[in-house]
């Protein structure tokens, strides 16, 4: 996360002040699924309105408005930033905004996508070592300061 946040260049004390003043906690989306992309390592967040579907992440507490701008520019067009409630592991509703897949609806698999299966099968450091995104948010970073 840091790397989107701080930018590539952004040094060791840099990123730590950034990671230090958020804050990471689970949190349950109800109505939504995860599903897997053809083709991607990522997944698709879609909203499907059914309280039974559900996806477990992390709310991520403390971000400025540099830091929205930065995600936003790493989501890129095929995802929406939009309001929502999570549920935390005390049964308190917050709300925040969440990236759902606006993209081709036919790069949906089916499949849940599973993010233990993603560590666990080395398609995380093939999703890091092909993200063309990490560029977009590094000249961001660049042009607008964003901190």
């Amino acid at each position: 996360m840091s790397i989107v946040l701080c930018g590539a260049t952004a040094s060791g004390h840099d990123k730590t002040l950034k990671l230090s003043s958020i804050q990471l906690r689970p949190a349950l989306l109800k109505g939504h699924k995860r599903h897997s992309l053809i083709g991607e390592e990522y997944p698709a967040v879609v909203y499907t309105g059914e309280d039974q579907d559900s996806v477990m992440g992390v709310l991520c507490q403390g971000l400025g408005l540099g830091d929205i701008k930065a995600l936003d520019c790493f989501e890129g067009e095929d995802y929406d930033r939009v309001p929502a409630k999570v549920l935390l592991e005390d049964n308190t509703l917050i709300n925040t905004g969440v990236y759902v897949w606006i993209g081709d609806k036919k790069m949906l698999s089916g499949e849940e996508w599973s993010f233990d299966y993603f560590i666990s099968s080395g398609k995380e450091q093939k999703w890091l070592d092909e993200r063309c995104e990490f560029y977009d948010v590094d000249k961001l970073h660049i042009t607008d300061k964003v901190k």
